[in-house]
């Protein structure tokens, strides 16, 4: 069932959920798909998965996120910005019976009732904001700047940005969105345990060289995403980087956006990797990110990211010592 079909014969209490640590698109994505739904008469709570991010945390209506919800206690449960179950851990009695992401459909699309997947988009944001004119939604000046705010952040400020990405932020300058707002809400200083995750990150790290590029891997206790994109800024073209908690492994890449030259689709090698620590992986073609149970094939998954690289340039991998 197509998602606006979906959505306008929902009846019954509601609850969009999204996974942990939730992002900025993540959050603002959820915030703003629960207003459209209020709208039609619906009640209808937000919820995440562990944690939101602290960037998360400074946004309009984020107080109303309720961590590890129980989904016994709806009718409906709408999944948005993930369609992997292991990103929702914590979740009470979780079920998904509608997914609504940017990313490749996860084991979660197929059993959904009905699902709006579209990997074009580089943000969530940018199909909820198709949704709300779908469902004839007048977006107000905040549900704006929450939707403008979390294509900028997903896009990482316009960087990763195509056509689309500005045809929908100049639509939102329209419901009074502006570029003004960004410093507020986006930037900030992390942390002392982002900076220490990010410090030991790059002390611990491996590098390796394919050709002309550096690929570098790393372990960390928490804020493996902030410990990829830290090592990209310090020289590596591809940045690998592990998170092992008490009952699960996390492993998240970033790639420099130049890569996407060479045809590189971290995404597809993350699948794979999902399937080695008995998970789920995914993600897009600069950033790619598995979850899974089997901490002992940490190294086998490392090892097997690394020979997908050497057979995607065509070239041997050493290590930089």
């Amino acid at each position: 069932m197509e998602i606006v079909e979906y959505l306008k014969i929902l009846k019954g209490k509601t609850i969009i959920i999204t996974h942990h640590n939730a992002d900025v698109d993540a959050v603002a994505s959820a915030l703003v798909l629960a207003r459209i739904l209020r709208s039609h008469g619906l009640r209808v709570d937000v919820g995440a998965a562990e944690s939101i991010s602290k960037l998360s945390s400074s946004l309009p209506g984020s107080s109303e996120v309720l961590i590890d919800p129980d989904c016994s206690e709806y009718v409906n449960v709408i999944v948005v910005e993930t369609s992997v179950p292991e990103q929702l851990k914590g979740i009470k009695n979780f079920r998904a019976d509608a997914i609504i992401d940017h990313h490749p459909p996860g084991p979660l699309a197929a059993a959904a009732k009905a699902t709006y997947i579209d990997e074009s988009k580089k943000a969530c944001a940018q199909i909820v904001l198709n949704i709300s004119k779908a469902l004839k939604y007048n977006l107000t000046k905040e549900d704006a700047l929450l939707l403008g705010l979390a294509i900028v952040s997903d896009s990482a400020h316009f960087s990763h940005a195509d056509r689309s990405v500005f045809g929908d932020i100049l639509e939102l300058y329209d419901h009074g969105f502006d570029m003004q707002f960004v410093p507020k809400y986006l930037e900030s200083r992390p942390d002392i345990s982002e900076r220490i995750a990010v410090l030991k990150a790059a002390s611990r790290a491996k590098i390796y060289r394919i050709k002309d590029f550096l690929v570098a891997f790393s372990i960390v206790g928490s804020f493996e995403a902030q410990a990829c994109r830290a090592l990209l800024k310090v020289g590596a073209d591809i940045a690998v980087v592990a998170c092992i908690k008490d009952d699960e492994i996390r492993i998240s890449s970033r790639a420099k956006e130049t890569m996407r030259e060479y045809g590189l689709d971290l995404s597809q090698i993350f699948k794979d990797v999902g399937e080695i620590i008995s998970g789920t992986g995914g993600g897009h073609d600069i950033a790619g990110s598995a979850n899974g149970k089997d901490k002992k094939s940490l190294d086998y998954a490392f090892e097997h990211i690394l020979k997908s690289l050497s057979k995607k340039f065509l070239a041997k991998y050493e290590v930089v010592e």
